[in-house]
């Protein structure tokens, strides 16, 4: 009987041999599939491996780096003083810089602050909310008076619709006015010039939380009671509750001139505020602040904010 005919002298090996590769090539299919979807996943998540948006990492990560803080020794909870306050994750001893609190800067207001009388300054704008001692209704030479007369006033603001406080360099109306006597310097830009203020200080500092988030929509005032405590722990600066028995003290600390804050490279930065340990500091205890000794462009009146007085 003759053998049977076959297309492979080597039928059984060859039938095996193509098996293998059909399977191997199966395989590798199926391992390209889940790279890809693997892949298509990590692009897709806006999500890092703790749940947490990216622009929160991108925050913890720039921070870390720009401030050279090690943010694992904050956490943001409950606080016995007032809402949420700033925990220590493990104990710090005395003199122990915590972290910074915001870096000082010089601002170039020469477009918009001009001399005026005695130790008053004209600024073409407005004092930003908050922080108004008092609402009265007056000529603007009785307003300084006034606020010489009123604890903590560092100036005033107005409207001025009718533009009459235009000129910086001209005489100050005696018209009567609705004042607003504030106990800040911070004042924003008003293009319109329907704003006027007159300010005590000539120091033309003002303080920059970084994050820049911080100080912008990422983070509202207040902040949000659902925002997840991670969210905020860049932020913590923001979190820092005052009392007139502190954890903790300012001190200011010079920076290199080369340093730039990022997003406002033309900032001068003259210094750092660091936040250092005014006593031993258990794991889990909060860190407080007197806002008293914070300079006067820092300080506004809060309702609810302990007056300390001299201790």
């Amino acid at each position: 009987m003759s053998p049977p005919i076959s297309c492979c002298p080597w039928a059984g090996p060859c039938r095996a041999r193509m098996m293998a590769i059909a399977m191997a090539m199966a395989c590798c299919a199926l391992l390209t599939t889940a790279i890809d979807q693997q892949c298509n996943t990590a692009h897709e998540t806006s999500v890092d491996s703790f749940g947490a948006p990216n622009e929160y990492q991108r925050m913890f990560l720039e921070t870390e780096q720009t401030k050279g803080e090690d943010l694992s020794l904050f956490n943001i909870s409950l606080s016995s003083i007032h809402g949420r306050g700033v925990m220590l994750t493990r104990a710090v001893t005395k003199d122990t810089p915590i972290g910074i609190l915001y870096y000082e800067v010089q601002e170039d207001r020469n477009d918009y602050f001009y001399p005026s009388l005695e130790e008053y300054w004209h600024a073409r704008g407005y004092i930003t909310d908050g922080g108004t001692l008092a609402n009265e209704r007056m000529a603007v030479r009785d307003a300084f008076d006034r606020c010489n007369q009123i604890k903590k006033c560092q100036g005033i603001t107005f409207r001025d619709p009718e533009k009459k406080f235009a000129d910086p360099h001209g005489e100050i109306p005696d018209i009567i006015v609705d004042v607003e006597f504030k106990d800040k310097v911070a004042f924003g830009i008003d293009d319109q010039n329907s704003w006027q203020s007159f300010l005590k200080h000539r120091e033309n500092l003002s303080a920059v939380y970084f994050p820049l988030g911080c100080s912008s929509a990422y983070l509202p005032n207040p902040p949000l009671a659902s925002l997840d405590p991670r969210l905020m722990v860049p932020c913590w600066p923001r979190y820092i509750n005052h009392s007139c028995h502190p954890s903790a003290v300012i001190v200011k600390v010079p920076m290199p001139e080369e340093f730039v804050i990022p997003g406002l490279p033309w900032k001068k930065v003259t210094g750092a505020y660091h936040v250092v340990a005014a006593m031993d500091i258990n794991e889990g205890g909060e860190i407080s602040l007197n806002y008293e000794s914070l300079p006067s462009y820092m300080m506004r009146r809060v309702d609810g904010v302990d007056e300390c007085g001299e201790l």
